[in-house]
């Protein structure tokens, strides 16, 4: 990124931290992030969180410092972005006595299952019976122990799903629709073009497939499509990360699927339009925080072409069996 571009994106923080527009912060630290900016971006977003929190407990001075129990606030982000950074709840375990989360409830078994030792607590709770010195945003922890590129790769730990016992990852899992209205992405028929010459067997890891057409993308495609029911990916997530983690790899748009397979290290292609997106890198085709993750951006072909694409690019990334 050119330095001159990093210096307005921190002008626009610094502005942003000095009116307390919190919420303004989000968008600059996805600039930040798209741009590569790792450490900037994470020590713009502690801002939104810390400063706004009812707890009253001195920031967590890093892994250099003997601290006793630490809680970690809650995002102040989607569940996509929270899933990139969950990774670094194990680092501060590993630095300190206690750590409590206070985290989205859905999270829990997988938290504790990735974690051990690690107390989940509701957000709108107080942890009881937990002797807290310090407090950190998750960010911090990120600022702490993925600052760069290089670190967040070499220390890259997937989250540990449900295992089902005597089974082994089989098939495809896609993912073709979004109920977002700001983002432009491929027809079902697209999807059904590509979906025609996998013979492989396919999962689907969508929510809402009535209105994702699931019906219409088999009969167009010919293929028998596994259905992501009864698992409601809303609802259970740790029953939707052992699906994810029961296939052999991820075709999928931007949405929570690419960020929970990439958590949990599973092969993994995001289709992209062009231009920015969230907090997906601008440019490249990999991103630190999921290496076993590529990203197809469309270009100048059409949706079929890209996401031909991407199947040869997660052919590719799929170990033989």
């Amino acid at each position: 990124m050119e330095n001159n571009a990093r210096q307005r994106i921190a002008r626009q923080a610094e502005t942003a931290i000095a009116n307390q527009q919190w919420s303004r912060l989000r968008f600059i630290g996805n600039r930040f992030e798209r741009a590569g900016c790792h450490r900037d971006c994470w020590l713009a977003l502690t801002q939104a969180s810390e400063a706004t929190t009812r707890y009253q407990l001195p920031i967590w001075p890093g892994p250099a410092v003997n601290c006793g129990g630490v809680l970690v606030l809650p995002t102040t982000r989607d569940l996509g972005d929270e899933l990139r950074i969950l990774r670094f709840f194990g680092d501060l375990k590993a630095h300190v006595d206690q750590v409590v989360v206070l985290s989205d409830p859905r999270l829990y078994p997988l938290l504790k299952r990735s974690f051990p030792g690690v107390v989940c607590c509701n957000p709108s709770e107080t942890p009881g019976n937990a002797e807290l010195s310090h407090m950190t945003a998750q960010e911090r922890l990120a600022y702490w122990f993925g600052s760069d590129p290089q670190q967040l790769q070499s220390t890259f730990r997937p989250l540990t799903a449900p295992i089902t016992t005597g089974q082994s990852p089989k098939g495809i899992g896609i993912s073709w629709f979004s109920k977002s209205r700001n983002k432009t992405l491929p027809a079902v028929e697209d999807w059904a073009s590509v979906l025609k010459s996998i013979r492989q067997p396919l999962q689907s890891l969508q929510y809402l497939e009535k209105q994702a057409r699931i019906r219409t993308l088999r009969e167009l495609s010919g293929q028998r499509i596994r259905s992501s029911q009864p698992i409601d990916q809303m609802l259970d997530l740790d029953g939707f990360a052992g699906q994810v983690a029961g296939v052999r790899g991820v075709l999928t748009i931007s949405n929570t699927t690419a960020h929970l397979a990439g958590a949990l290290g599973v092969p993994c292609v995001v289709v992209l339009d062009n231009g920015s997106i969230t907090n997906w890198p601008d440019q490249g085709e990999t991103t630190p925080l999921y290496p076993s993750t590529r990203l197809i951006r469309r270009g100048s072909d059409d949706w079929a072409t890209t996401l031909r694409r991407g199947w040869r690019t997660l052919r590719s990334l799929i170990p033989p069996q």
